[in-house]
């Protein structure tokens, strides 16, 4: 186990100060990792996930900056969304190499909309050298109520004691059938022509997907089995073709955690995520 130290580090992005920490070991390989915030949360994440993954990195020998995005957590400005956080990666690769002699290479790690800004950014920056995506998220109406139905209803009501809880009232009847009506609909909307589909605006996927396709460098992909966000991603990957193209390159190395939630909760799959991510790095 290597010793490592916590420390502070704000920088600036356009008229606001960013604040984020970095983990780093006595002796840094010249890789370390950007861990990005996604959701509306701060830069300790759900169940302390990003405070715990940067002191697993350092101690492996890899140091992390972890960062509020501006108007989140102690960091100043206006919230930007997901899709419109290159300024802030920018810089915050820019703090990172500046705050961590030797380290030379970055690699982008986030969770959620933060992978789904990680692959759209990423390639733009020279200094970045690699990306972990986990459960990057893609969802819009093309694809979420096919994954629903397949993944959450059909399985939340084939069996005897899913349909008691339902008729007794453990479960709300009208709003699930609701829920469970409007999906088949745009199901069927987007399979029979004619029936009032919508347009649905895809810009954002699009640009993840012609960022993986231009990322010359690894790329490593990890997915929970238990998660309708990463089911909704796998829905996409098998259904387009280009998506199918883009993530079967030799650096796209992807590993599903069967039974992980959306946020690998369970110290186990925390444990798993980052001896994952650690292994990996190992190799860059």
């Amino acid at each position: 186990m290597t010793a490592y130290r916590e420390q502070v580090v704000v920088f600036d992005c356009a008229a606001d100060r960013l604040v984020g920490i970095t983990a780093v070991p006595e002796v840094a390989a010249d890789v370390g990792v950007l861990i990005l915030v996604g959701g509306p949360q701060y830069r300790v994440g759900s169940h302390r996930q990003f405070t715990l993954l940067a002191r697993s990195l350092a101690e492996a020998g890899f140091a992390s900056l972890r960062f509020d995005y501006r108007g989140m957590g102690d960091s100043e400005g206006e919230k930007c969304e997901f899709d419109n956080t290159e300024e802030e990666i920018a810089v915050a690769v820019d703090a990172f190499i500046q705050s961590v002699p030797g380290v030379s290479r970055v690699v982008l790690w986030g969770l959620c909309d933060a992978a789904s800004s990680a692959l759209i950014f990423g390639h733009r920056h020279p200094h970045v050298a690699g990306l972990v995506l986990l459960n990057p998220w893609v969802h819009n109406g093309d694809y979420s109520p096919q994954v629903k139905l397949a993944h959450y209803y059909r399985p939340s009501l084939s069996t005897r004691h899913q349909w008691r809880r339902l008729l007794s009232g453990q479960i709300k009847l009208w709003p699930t059938f609701k829920e469970l009506a409007k999906d088949s609909l745009a199901l069927l909307g987007k399979s029979a022509p004619g029936l009032g589909q919508k347009t649905v605006t895809r810009s954002f996927i699009k640009a993840m997907q012609e960022g993986m396709e231009e990322f010359q460098h690894r790329i490593l992909i990890v997915l929970s089995g238990a998660d309708l966000t990463a089911r909704e991603f796998s829905t996409l990957v098998a259904q387009d073709p280009a998506w199918k193209d883009a993530i079967a390159k030799s650096t796209v190395t992807t590993h599903t955690l069967a039974d992980a939630d959306h946020t690998f909760s369970q110290r186990l799959w925390q444990e798993q995520v980052e001896r994952m991510t650690i292994d990996w790095l190992a190799q860059q």
